[in-house]
């Protein structure tokens, strides 16, 4: 076999970061060029990266994350209020196995649904499954689904899902049925599944926001008791730096 036959099986394989070293080392003179076990371990660790940066974007693609951000991106301005010793405990995401929830409140444009798609792209850059929703899309599209009989389907599309960002939470009065799924929404995830929810609202006034009172003492009795709250202040950064 010769090499072009080498690189062309490669390929087919699609082991075409490995065929890309392999292919590579050919113009290499032939006393530079490296021995085999350091050949085969470079291309090893080519396929392995590639593939990574392939989940990744699979990933992030699955995510469809509203902003693309990064947390090496944050700014942390007193004015801001935005806690840098949390972001650093929580940008292991270990808080995500541990069923945890984040929760950002905030005026509009102080960096909340920067700060979520921040963690949420994390997430993604260590194989974490994510998913971006904002509220109102959130309960439209539950909505529809009560309507086509696909409804638990969904609900357990979003339970499979490691973490799930709710963002804009309380922009617009809930329905009796979007009460009723955010509540198994919430209960699926409890202490199993990682969630992210950011509001114009203090979460003090979220329960008023759910609106029907039994099931906002299950709702909050959910979200509420979580350490992890960030309440940003400021006025909006989008001029300045285009977050949201």
């Amino acid at each position: 076999m010769n090499d072009t036959q080498t690189i062309e099986i490669l390929k087919g394989l699609r082991l075409y970061a490995m065929a890309s070293v392999y292919e590579a080392s050919l113009r290499i003179a032939p006393g530079a060029a490296p021995s085999t076990d350091s050949l085969l371990a470079e291309m090893a660790e080519a396929e392995q990266s590639a593939r990574r940066v392939r989940a990744t974007e699979r990933l992030l693609k699955r995510a469809a994350l509203r902003i693309p951000a990064s947390l090496d991106e944050l700014t942390f301005s007193p004015e801001r209020n935005l806690d840098r010793d949390l972001v650093s405990r929580l940008s292991s995401m270990r808080w995500v196995a541990e069923g945890a929830s984040v929760l950002v409140t905030g005026p509009t444009g102080a960096g909340k649904s920067f700060l979520a798609c921040a963690f949420a792209t994390e997430a993604c850059l260590r194989g974490i499954t994510t998913r971006y929703l904002r509220a109102t899309r959130l309960f439209a599209m539950l909505r529809a689904a009560r309507g086509d009989g696909t409804y638990f389907e969904e609900i357990a599309r979003l339970a499979k899902t490691s973490l799930l960002v709710i963002d804009d939470f309380g922009l617009t009065p809930l329905e009796a049925d979007d009460r009723i799924a955010l509540l198994e929404i919430l209960d699926d995830r409890y202490r199993r599944l990682g969630t992210i929810v950011s509001a114009q609202l203090p979460v003090s006034k979220w329960h008023a926001a759910i609106g029907e009172p039994t099931i906002a003492d299950a709702v909050m009795d959910r979200l509420a008791h979580t350490p992890y709250i960030f309440d940003l202040k400021g006025g909006s950064r989008r001029k300045a730096t285009q977050l949201s």
